[in-house]
């Protein structure tokens, strides 16, 4: 079973991602947290096969997050997700080290498309 970690601080899109994950539970085991130090805190203690993380965040922001993986983690695949792209920002993300670059709203059969192609590719997109 792959293990998922989502990464976004509003409380109520996580609680929305894990019940539509709840058909995939036989494939993924999901969890999240609500920034990236607690990101970090969790890669720290337990492996993870896939990151989906958003950019605009309190306390260690998506850019933070991913730079900080990229050289602790750049084996662990990571989708950004974002409301606020840029053509710009989007160069940014995948020059440190981003897997895929989605858009919110999020089409959950998307982002499960580009879960599923992230963790094939394992470390390639680093």
């Amino acid at each position: 079973m792959k293990k998922i970690l989502i990464v976004d601080d509003e409380q109520s899109f996580l609680l929305s991602l894990i019940d539509m994950f709840q058909e995939q539970k036989e494939q993924f085991t999901i969890i999240t947290a609500l920034n990236g130090k607690k990101a970090i805190a969790i890669l720290d203690k337990e492996p993870v096969d896939l990151v989906v993380t958003d950019l605009k965040m309190p306390e260690m922001d998506g850019f933070a997050l991913l730079a900080h993986m990229s050289k602790a983690t750049p084996e662990v695949p990571v989708i950004v997700m974002t409301a606020f792209g840029t053509p710009e920002m989007e160069d940014q993300i995948l020059e440190l080290g981003a897997f895929q670059y989605i858009e919110k709203p999020i089409e959950f059969n998307v982002l499960l498309s580009k879960i599923r192609e992230g963790l094939k590719a394992g470390s390639k997109g680093h």
